[in-house]
């Protein structure tokens, strides 16, 4: 947790970061957000920590269930993620057969398909297309676009809304 920081930005505001290491041993700062913050709090202090991480502290980002503060390994918490989604999958079929299709799609589910949720979901609240590509660590945009699942009447809309000549 030692890779969390704040920065003030440019009116003074602190802000919190956290430093990853992506692929190829590429090092980026991603946005911690305020409400992601909050929730790290109250995580940690279910833990037993204090409510923010300290610069250089080696307390594990994913804590094991119980007293041990080891690493989860990345096989272990590949496991975990998946045995959420089987859960999940498994109380959607229980509701009614209605709900078969979804629940297979939920056992696909993966920490990656968390990662492309995350970025549809900026993409979908308009967040600039430049700063997802940059949370995400992508090298090009035409990566990122990926990310836009834009209706085709909003679309039609606003280009015809905003892409005028005016004469």
């Amino acid at each position: 947790m030692g890779q969390f920081f704040r920065r003030a930005d440019e009116n003074g505001t602190e802000r919190w970061w956290l430093e990853v290491m992506g692929k190829g041993g590429k090092e980026r700062m991603v946005p911690a957000t305020a409400e992601m913050m909050t929730e790290l709090g109250i995580y940690r202090r279910a833990r037993g920590l204090a409510g923010l991480p300290s610069p250089g502290e080696d307390t594990p980002l994913v804590l094991p269930v119980g007293p041990s503060r080891k690493p989860l390994t990345r096989a272990a918490l590949h496991r975990i993620v998946k045995d959420v989604f089987s859960g999940a999958a498994q109380s959607r079929r229980a509701r009614s057969e209605d709900h078969a299709q979804r629940a297979d799609r939920l056992e696909q589910a993966s920490a990656h398909w968390l990662r492309h949720s995350a970025g549809s979901h900026m993409a979908d609240q308009q967040v600039d297309l430049r700063l997802v590509r940059d949370n995400l660590g992508h090298a090009s945009l035409t990566t990122t676009s990926q990310y836009l699942h834009i209706d085709e009447d909003r679309r039609h809309r606003e280009t015809d809304e905003k892409h005028r000549i005016d004469w």
